[in-house]
């Protein structure tokens, strides 16, 4: 035996969810687990006490943007900027300490948290840096304000013909599939700088405890393309540099690009060490803080808006079938109800002309949700990936937005569970924090992280610890056909674990986001220790 962890609480996870003293590890697998006593009778190269801390499961992050949360957060991050003053700044200072940048990239912006709620204009950014392009990105990733320059090589792109609905010069915004062109006007990184970037992510996640990701990173970094960042993780996986297991929601903004990645023969399940290809990506709609998310009924106060549709019905309906014909899965992004409701009609349509057994197609958001939408996930055995982070803002908007019925059967996680819906939680990261003692708190509590209000925002959605916890483990492995692999402390499972800081189980809801990672174990070796 490598290695043998004991003395701890540790929560396997398993169907009989036992709580047991100790785990031991060889070659990379569990292959021991049980009491104190039995472990004291095993050799092992390495012995850790756990001193009594909680062991889990290794954490998995269901939802995030792996490549796009370094590439943010290494440019400038404006997720905590008080005013359009305090943006323009940021990117000013930035600009100064770049001289020889070729382009600035922005991201995080949030008007409702500034005093004078409004958006940056491209005056505003043609001022601060005229020659060379600039985008400021809202933290939804919906909305974009351009620079003059930055704003008229974008309309000079041939692909910006068909989206001309969603760009307006006077204001530089940019909306919804119109944002990404941005980055195909940049000069493409080389292949050193996507690798950068993944340390970069990597070494974060596993100090957050986390050991596996589903990210969406295909359109992730100017100028790359999706050959760029398979070949990123496929090389740091062929040099053994991979601290975080990758499944990959492949996410393609034109049906040609899809169409050349499934000639290529690139297939769900395709696995390179820690790197496999998951679910075609999709994007059906937009944000509810920008007002893009497609509803059913229109948008509060503005009887003509219904958000956006981002694909047409046959078009979606064209990506399902083909996804489904060649053996894979769809995870949409889906917030408003309209939204979802289209995706779920070409799931039935694709079903129908090709039956599949079981290829687990998601919803990414599942927002504002109604009982016929949760009905019909249940019945197609749809996947829910959530992200409890979201109330600590949208709890603030919803109301605004919907009004107060419509909102009562929203971010209806306690519903969807009862009803059998598989719910995996992530947070979306970088549009919020991948913390996931955060998201368990927000799961638990349905309070901001300040506290209130007072017994929780629709309360009755609640979840428990233990379910707030399997969203992230055995949910999440279920969801890529993982739970025989990942998501529980079990002989023959790898060995992926997390310890924490303190027993969630057992202290006072409100500390749980307080709680942190004392030491990560992806494949068996330690990769973060506090």
């Amino acid at each position: 035996m490598d290695l043998l962890f004991y003395n701890g609480v540790i929560h396997t996870m398993d169907d009989e969810e036992r709580v047991v003293e100790a785990v031991g590890v060889t070659d990379g697998k569990i292959t021991f687990v049980g009491s104190n006593e039995e472990a004291a009778k095993l050799e092992a190269k390495e012995k850790i006490d756990l001193e009594g801390k909680l062991m889990l499961p290794g954490l998995i992050e269901g939802h995030m943007h792996l490549c796009n949360y370094a590439f943010t957060n290494l440019n400038v991050a404006l997720f905590d900027a008080t005013s359009v003053e305090d943006c323009l700044e940021r990117a000013k200072k930035f600009r100064e300490e770049n001289p020889n940048a070729k382009w600035l990239y922005c991201r995080g912006w949030n008007e409702d948290n500034f005093t004078e709620k409004r958006y940056p204009t491209r005056e505003e950014l043609d001022e601060i840096c005229p020659d060379i392009p600039i985008l400021m990105t809202r933290v939804c990733g919906h909305v974009g304000i351009t620079n003059s320059l930055a704003f008229d090589k974008i309309a000079a792109l041939p692909e910006a013909a068909k989206l001309g609905d969603q760009m307006v010069r006077e204001t530089g915004r940019l909306y919804e599939d119109s944002c990404q062109l941005y980055y195909n006007i940049l000069e493409a990184p080389g292949p050193e700088y996507i690798e950068k970037l993944m340390r970069f992510s990597m070494k974060k996640l596993n100090e957050a405890g986390i050991t596996q990701v589903h990210p969406d990173d295909f359109s992730a970094v100017p100028g790359t393309t999706w050959r760029d960042i398979m070949n990123g993780y496929k090389s740091l996986a062929e040099k053994d540099e991979m601290t975080v297991r990758i499944y990959q929601q492949s996410l393609f903004l034109r049906y040609e690009d899809y169409q050349e990645f499934l000639a290529e023969g690139n297939r769900m399940g395709d696995t390179y060490g820690f790197y496999t290809v998951g679910p075609l990506k999709l994007l059906q709609d937009g944000a509810l803080g920008a007002k893009t998310a497609a509803l059913s009924e229109p948008y509060v106060g503005s009887e003509d808006n219904y958000g956006i549709v981002t694909i047409p019905q046959e078009d979606l309906d064209r990506y399902v079938l083909t996804a489904q014909q060649h053996g894979q899965g769809v995870a949409v992004h889906c917030i408003g109800d309209k939204a979802m409701d289209m995706f779920m009609d070409a799931v039935e349509k694709a079903q129908a002309a090709c039956p599949v057994e079981d290829l687990r197609h998601g919803i990414v958001h599942v927002q504002i949700t109604t009982k016929p939408i949760l009905e019909r996930m249940a019945k197609l055995g749809i996947v829910a990936y959530i992200q409890p982070v979201f109330i600590g803002y949208d709890m603030t908007i919803v109301e605004d937005r919907i009004g107060y019925e419509r909102m009562q059967d929203t971010y209806a996680w306690k519903t969807m569970d009862d009803m059998g819906i598989l719910t995996v939680g992530g947070s979306d990261a970088p549009i919020e924090s991948f913390d996931i003692m955060e998201n368990i708190y927000f799961a638990v509590t349905r309070e901001k992280l300040a506290g209130g209000p007072e017994g929780g925002w629709l309360p009755h959605q609640k979840v428990s610890v233990n379910d707030a916890v399997k969203m992230f483990t055995t949910h999440a492995a279920k969801a890529r056909f993982g739970e025989n692999e990942f998501g529980q402390i079990k002989e023959g499972f790898h060995a992926d674990l997390t310890v924490l800081s303190d027993n969630i189980y057992e202290i006072e809801p409100h500390e749980i986001k307080n709680v942190k990672a004392v030491r990560t174990v992806v494949a068996g070796k330690t990769v973060y220790e506090a």
